[in-house]
């Protein structure tokens, strides 16, 4: 069993995920932390809770991040804050 730190999560991210939404979109924000994180469609405003293991499986990367205070650098995994080849911060 390998031990790795949590993916350090803040109310405002918004990250993407691996598969679309069945609106087509792939874009969630953070809506709600704790053992379930809340998260929010951003194409058409559903909004779902996702056990915080689930959401750390489905995430494809960080699209943006939240209040900058929130976050600890020593423990940001190297994937979530790689951008792919291509993408536009927005």
């Amino acid at each position: 069993m390998v031990s790795s730190q949590p993916i350090p999560f803040a109310v405002g991210d918004v990250v993407r995920l691996k598969k679309p939404h069945p609106c087509g979109g792939v874009d969630w924000r953070v809506v709600r932390l704790g053992a379930d994180i809340g998260v929010k469609c951003l194409t058409c405003g559903r909004r779902v809770l996702l056990p915080r293991r689930d959401l750390e499986r489905r995430m494809k990367m960080f699209v943006v991040r939240g209040p900058a205070g929130d976050h600890d650098s020593s423990t940001t995994d190297s994937r979530t804050s790689v951008m792919a080849v291509g993408e536009v911060d927005s």
